[in-house]
Order: structure tokens, then sequence, then C-alpha cells
């Protein structure tokens, strides 16, 4: 059966290395001053995270309406949004680069749009290349302030240009083996003579896929209003960033909250290995934001109600309610 023809399986794993993650927050709490960090948490106040919570959930509406752009509407909205929520919270508990999220999209839009396998794989690509442009932006930005606080280093320069220039690569090779379905066919066909298997489904998979996917590059408007939705995704998305800051009593350089969302971002997306990546993103954003400043209670009260609280709790809540609902109605 085709990975595509189920939905991905969350298990006792998954739990168990969220279980992990969890425990590796214990000497991070020790090791900050959490104490000046349940003040800092106090000072906040609910209003920013209410507005932060917002600001999130306005960010997916955008995300996912840049995915119902593409999907030319063949789909009901309602449907997208709870998909794209589902795809959220099975990345978070199957890490896997955010593939097990892709795989889950495949699965319930087929069922819900009644889409070929090619055709809804090809919206979801297009999506991501789409999507990844504001944010090879934000580490553009994140790069010009980090470079400003400590200097244009050789080394630096040189660590970050080609981590910008691989992953560029990398979404432009998937954008020409897209466009181009010879490539593809001509790897199935030697994987098929090596196997002695017939492949011939994958491959009329492909060519729908290549096909699909063209037909979407070439649609120059679906593409600007699906880019103007990501711009919009991202831009509310990094938005608690400057709530928080503000209010702790600080104003936020805007190429500092570029470079903060960078890393929280980058972190989401390295398949370490440990769901969401929970205590791994807190040990690594309260070393940059004492690095850039605040004092370790401050580092840490930001990174748990920004990090932990608005985006994984909220991703983790909102998305278990879309995945219950959508297996419900499959």
């Amino acid at each position: 059966m085709s990975s595509y023809e189920e939905v991905p399986k969350i298990g006792k794993k998954s739990l168990l290395l969220l279980l992990m993650g969890l425990v590796l927050m214990v000497p991070l709490l020790a090791t900050f001053d959490l104490g000046e960090a349940m003040e800092n948490l106090r000072k906040i106040g609910p209003v920013p995270v209410f507005l932060s919570f917002l600001s999130i959930h306005i960010g997916v509406l955008f995300y996912n309406l840049g995915w119902y752009i593409l999907l030319d509407r063949r789909a009901r909205f309602k449907d997208v949004f709870l998909i794209g929520w589902t795809s959220l919270f099975v990345n978070l508990l199957i890490p896997a680069g955010s593939a097990s999220g892709e795989v889950a999209r495949v699965y319930f839009i087929r069922k819900k749009a009644d889409l070929p396998t090619g055709e809804a794989l090809s919206t979801i690509v297009a999506h991501r290349v789409v999507m990844i442009v504001p944010f090879i932006v934000s580490i553009i930005l994140g790069t010009s302030y980090l470079l400003s606080m400590i200097g244009p280093s050789e080394r630096s320069l040189i660590a970050i240009m080609s981590s910008i220039i691989l992953m560029s690569a990398f979404f432009y090779l998937i954008y020409k083996l897209s466009m181009d379905d010879s490539k593809l066919i001509k790897i199935v066909s030697f994987v098929e003579r090596k196997l002695n298997k017939n492949y011939e489904n994958i491959k009329s998979t492909i060519r729908e896929y290549s096909q699909a996917f063209r037909n979407l590059m070439n649609n120059r408007r679906m593409l600007l209003l699906s880019l103007t939705c990501s711009f919009l995704n991202w831009l509310f998305d990094m938005l608690p960033i400057f709530i928080y800051f503000i209010a702790m009593g600080y104003w936020i350089d805007p190429l500092m909250g570029a470079l903060i969302y960078s890393v929280s971002i980058i972190l989401v997306l390295i398949p370490i290995g440990i769901p969401g990546n929970t205590g791994i993103r807190e040990w690594t954003m309260t070393g940059l934001l004492s690095a850039i400043g605040l004092t370790k209670g401050e580092a840490l009260a930001l990174t748990l109600v920004s990090s932990t609280v608005t985006v994984f709790l909220n991703e983790l809540m909102f998305g278990l309610i879309a995945y219950v609902i959508l297996i419900k109605n499959s």
C-alpha cells in the first residue's frame, strides 16, 4: 500500500520521544533563573499571550489560504484549514523534517477533494516552494543583524551563505525535477529493472504530478496570490516575538526579531528525532536570547511563553482537535 493511502500513525514512540524532550527542559529550568523567569511571566500577563495566540492563528489562516489558492478551490476551505492544522500536529509528533505532515496533507486532501495523488502532491510541493521565499528573506534579515553585532567575520559569512545557498539549491532542485518528469521517470525505470518489478503506476503518478506542477507554475496570478499569503503568514508568525519583548519593556530591532524567528523555524525543520524538538529548541533559544543581552530569567521567560506555550502547545492542542475531527469524518 502506498504511504499516501494511509495517514501517518502517532503511537507510543512519539509520546515517549516527547517525554524525553520535556525531560531535557528540567536542567534548563535549573540552570537559568526560574524565579526571575516566573516574575517576568507575571509581568507579561495574559493579554500579550492572547494577542500572540491570535497572531499565530491568523498566520495559520493565511498559510492554509495560500494552499487553498493553489488547489484552485477544489476543496472546501473548512477542510483545507483542518488539514493544514492536522499537518502541523503530525509534524510536531512525528519529527521527519515536516515530511510526515505533507504525507498527511496528501492523504486527507485526496479524500476531501477526490484529487489524484499526483495533482494533490503538486499543490503541496508548490505550496512549500512558495512558503520558503519569506523564510529565506527572514534568514537574510536575521543574518544582517547578526553580522552587525559580531562583525563580518569570514568564517561566519561562509557558514551563513552556505546554508542559504544549500537551502535555495535544494528547493531549486525540487522545482527543476518537478517541471521535467523525465529524470524522475529514468530513476524509477532504473530501480524497476534492478528489482525486476513493474512500477508503471508510480511512473503514471509522476507524469500526472509533473503536468499539474507545470500548470501551477504557469499560473502567475495564482502564484502571486499564494506568495502574498505566505508573506502574511510570515508576518503574523513572527509578530508574537515583538509582542512579548514589548510586554517585558524592551524595544526589539526588527532584524533581531527576524533572527530569532529564523532560528526557531530552523529548529522545527531539522529532524532531530524529538517531537517539536522540545527541550533542544528551548536550550537554543535561551542561549541565543542570553547572548543578545537578556538576563537568564528574561531569556527563560521569553522562551517558555513564545516558543513552548504560544507555538508548541498551541499547535499541539488545536492540531489535535483538527486531527480528531478529520479522522472521525474520514
